[in-house]
């Protein structure tokens, strides 16, 4: 009898964590080959600290659906107003691609930038990527 009731607490928690998982939006952060090579990229969804990636890295996170101001920048002090935000609407069940690119001018400052790219290309990014 024992057996029968663990059984079925444990198809009652694997069925919970599968729904619960499929109420997030999986997102990849990827960043390509590039400039920087050393330097890491810290990426943050409204604010808040998501990931931290070197060159050539990529990163898999589950997200709680909504809207997100996303940005990536080198360490230190949040900016109040980065210079370039991608703003998305998160959805339940999607999963999004996103990759982390800076251009830098002559004797200047770089500007990072995030965009948001299709499955294809994001996966195509991942199977080129060390993780």
């Amino acid at each position: 009898m024992k057996k029968i009731f663990y059984l079925i607490a444990l198809l009652f928690t694997v069925q919970f964590q599968v729904q619960a998982q499929s109420e997030k939006a999986t997102v990849y952060l990827l960043r390509p080959d590039g400039l920087d090579d050393f330097v890491p990229y810290y990426t943050y969804f409204n604010q808040k600290l998501i990931s931290r990636l070197g060159e050539g890295k990529y990163s898999v996170h589950q997200i709680d659906p909504g809207f997100y101001e996303i940005h990536t920048q080198y360490r230190g002090k949040i900016k109040p107003d980065p210079e370039t935000v991608l703003s998305l609407n998160l959805d339940a069940g999607q999963t999004y691609y996103i990759t982390l690119t800076t251009k830098t001018k002559a004797f200047g400052k770089g500007k990072f930038y995030c965009n948001q790219v299709s499955e294809e290309e994001g996966k195509e990014l991942i199977g080129s990527s060390g993780r």
